[in-house]
């Protein structure tokens, strides 16, 4: 091995560290080709300490901050051509320093699980058995192998993938000789890139003005391809925004290009999944974390090379490699799941925006309930404002009522006032929808006799009580303990349920009207798979029923008989430390009522509360949405509050809460040298125990985003000289949305 015109290669590893790692590039004796010359976004297997490790090219270059010397050459190109194309690497490249994480893991996140080990693309791409070009195969297979003349026949006709020829009833033996005697191999399949054509679009339906207008001014925009738009499609409930997407993405289609469409979760959204699948006679793939890490790959190959049309995904999916993108669709935009909470805390619709930005694509932003961000960037003019303020199909938007429970008997978490209703709605034939955001039976057990609790040993938190599983839970970190029947204060056995969970409210109303079907709708009652399809298909057939849920009810479904919705209990997030919990109490107020009356029928939500004069509550029954956002951005601003400010959140977790304490108050003193910034804390996270970590929290605010981010880097750079620690984890969290 020869030194190759002294290349160091700077690596990428996917490492909790915030710096690349020099190696050196060493020319193969053999061969010397322009091919195998060393290529940014190129995957390398390299020596770290005692690991071998997968990391990725950032740079390649003459130099190194170190003696050549003693640098250690890499053990291997992975193959012959990067993993990323341009805009991928421009866009990690901005994630990295955005979102001030790790570099090497943030190329990690953006590759399949597969990807990340040793093993090429073409490995792992999908085979086809190639016929070679041995012209004697003939003579040499005998007159009675039926099953081997078969195969040959087919491999003259062109290649077959193995469930091909399985579907031709070849057998694996006979295929095994084949490649045994060298008569065909398997080779990566070549793409087939189906040219998009008006006949593979069906069904479209008639548009409404609002939607017209929105779709023409999106196509527009994606006529142009040196301008990146960003749209916000704002329509309430049922006001057909998905039918604009569709019309939308045809014109983006017959342009021979692809389309993203990020949902928050998919297994919660089969209608829409459905509906893109019967307009389309594409390749329509999915992207999520419950596939396997063959499917995950397969859908990213096709992305890449542009056999995927259209990619339905989570938010990962903002990362995937299309080699021809022409539009992003961010479905309802204000969804928080769409931000990662952990390790790599980026923002789907912010890492969307830049991915447009870099393509000139359009981005649809669609939400009955916008967020604030995105309602402030509209204002402001960044964002193109659309509104369907109507219903598509004619139906109009629910009436909203308010049940004060302090004025009526209550039962299991249901006010008199709303059974009757639901009585009622059932004898009519129509359905019924409530929604409870709790899990289990009940929150909590507690002692009659001395007030104690059932309390998480890892967290500060309770232990919610699962009925059916004879199971005391804490759904913060999953711990699970064996329902207790003693007071482990005073010894009591006077142990009583505190607070209503989805499966006691399932109880109650089968109890209370046992001739009507009860359907609970919650993680625990689709944990198996097919249990979320079954539900749905049961609901679908609009039988009289009654449908208890948590969030899942409220995530996108059109149930065209749920003439009235039940929102069992609004009161746990009025009081909430979170600014940002009005936004998100209304949000969920208004998706849960947007399922009500959807059909033919004028839909009902009922809303209970013993605080029936709160301002939130009082501005969602009597104004629209668009009235609280309009407040809740007067009040933002007024307070200095994003998204008028810009935020980051320093967290430190340890085992000792002192050392997370001390950790970050050593911190805060240095913040001083900085003007015009606005140092909150340090102080315990509202959780301040979670999952056996004591965390504490210091939120840096200011008015200047670059000014943020001008500390921000100045922390990390400083940080270990600052106060250096072992005992501390520590993280930082931009543009922060959960405190918790």
């Amino acid at each position: 091995m020869s030194l190759f015109n002294n290349q160091v290669l700077q690596v990428a590893l996917p490492l909790p560290l915030r710096r690349l790692f020099d190696y050196l590039y060493l020319e193969p004796t053999s061969d010397t080709q322009e091919s195998n010359k060393p290529q940014q976004g190129q995957r390398v297997i390299v020596p770290f300490g005692r690991q071998t490790l997968v990391g990725v090219v950032i740079k390649v270059t003459d130099k190194s901050e170190y003696p050549i010397e003693k640098l250690k050459p890499i053990k291997a190109l992975i193959e012959n051509e990067s993993s990323f194309n341009t805009q991928q690497l421009n866009l990690l490249h901005w994630a990295a320093d955005y979102y001030k994480h790790p570099i090497g893991e943030v190329f990690a996140s953006a590759l399949p699980g597969i990807l990340r080990e040793n093993k090429t693309i073409a490995q792992l791409a999908p085979q086809a058995l190639v016929l070679s070009d041995d012209k004697s195969v003939d003579e040499q297979l005998s007159k009675n192998a039926t099953q081997l003349h078969k195969l040959l026949t087919l491999l003259k006709q062109g290649t077959y993938t193995r469930p091909e020829l399985t579907s031709a009833d070849i057998k694996s033996t006979s295929i095994k000789r084949f490649v045994d005697e060298g008569w065909a191999s398997w080779q990566a399949m070549p793409a087939n890139v189906k040219e998009v054509t008006p006949d593979d679009i069906s069904g479209q339906l008639s548009l409404n003005t609002e939607q017209a207008i929105a779709v023409s001014a999106i196509n527009s925009s994606s006529a142009s391809s040196n301008v990146s738009s960003c749209f916000l499609l704002d329509g309430v409930t049922g006001s057909g925004k998905t039918e604009v997407y569709l019309q939308a993405i045809e014109h983006v289609l017959l342009k021979q290009q692809q389309v993203l469409v990020c949902v928050p979760e998919i297994g919660l959204t089969p209608q829409t999944i459905s509906r893109f699948k019967q307009r389309f006679n594409l390749d329509v793939e999915l992207w999520h974390s419950g596939m396997t890490d063959k499917q995950r790959f397969n859908t990213w190959y096709k992305a890449r090379n542009g056999q995927a049309k259209i990619v339905i995904a989570t938010r990962s999916g903002v990362f995937l490699p299309f080699s021809k993108l022409g539009m992003i669709v961010i479905d309802e935009e204000h969804d928080a799941s769409f931000k990662q909470q952990e390790g790599f805390k980026y923002h789907c619709r912010s890492l969307a925006l830049y991915r447009a930005k870099l393509a000139n694509v359009p981005v649809i932003l669609g939400s009955a309930t916008p967020s604030l961000e995105t309602l402030q960037n509209a204002l402001v003019g960044k964002f193109h404002h659309l509104e369907l303020k109507s219903r598509a199909a004619g139906s109009q938007l629910p009436t909203m009522k308010l049940l004060d429970l302090n004025q009526c008997r209550v039962d299991s978490g249901i006010g008199e006032p709303l059974l009757e209703k639901i009585k009622q709605c059932l004898a009519a034939k129509q359905q019924v929808m409530l929604f409870i955001n709790r899990r289990g039976f009940a929150p909590v057990l507690m002692c009659e006799e001395c007030r104690w609790l059932t309390e998480c040993s890892r967290c500060s938190s309770f232990t919610t009580f699962h009925k059916s599983k004879n199971l005391l839970i804490c759904h913060h970190c999953g711990d699970q303990q064996p329902t207790i029947h003693q007071c482990k204060g005073c010894g009591s056995t006077r142990l009583s349920t505190v607070g209503v969970g989805t499966e006691q409210l399932h109880l109650a109303l089968q109890a209370a009207i046992p001739d009507y079907p009860v359907i609970r709708l919650d993680r625990d009652s689709t944990s198996k798979k097919g249990e979320f399809d079954a539900i749905l298909e049961q609901i679908n057939k609009g039988e009289p029923s009654i449908i208890v849920g948590t969030q899942m009810v409220a995530k996108g479904h059109h149930f065209p008989n749920v003439s009235l919705v039940g929102i069992v209990d609004v009161d746990g997030s009025l009081f909430s430390s979170d600014f940002r919990a009005p936004e998100k109490l209304a949000q969920l107020i208004v998706q849960v009522s947007g399922r009500a009356g959807r059909g033919s029928v004028k839909g009902e939500v009922w809303l209970q509360t013993k605080f029936p004069e709160h301002p939130v509550i009082q501005d969602l029954v009597n104004n629209k949405y668009s009235d609280f956002a309009s407040f809740a951005l007067t009040e933002r601003e007024m307070l200095s509050l994003p998204p008028y400010s810009y935020q980051a959140l320093i967290r430190a977790e340890a085992t000792n809460e002192q050392y997370a304490s001390h950790w970050l108050q050593s911190i805060s003193p240095h913040l001083n040298q900085f003007n015009d910034l606005l140092v909150l804390g340090p102080s315990p996270a509202p959780m301040t125990k979670k999952a056996g970590k004591f965390r504490h929290m210091l939120t840096i605010q200011c008015k200047s985003r670059p000014y943020l981010h001008k500390v921000v880097d100045w922390l990390i750079e400083n940080l270990d000289s600052v106060q250096k620690d072992n005992r501390i984890r520590w993280s930082i969290d931009i543009d922060p949305l959960d405190l918790s």
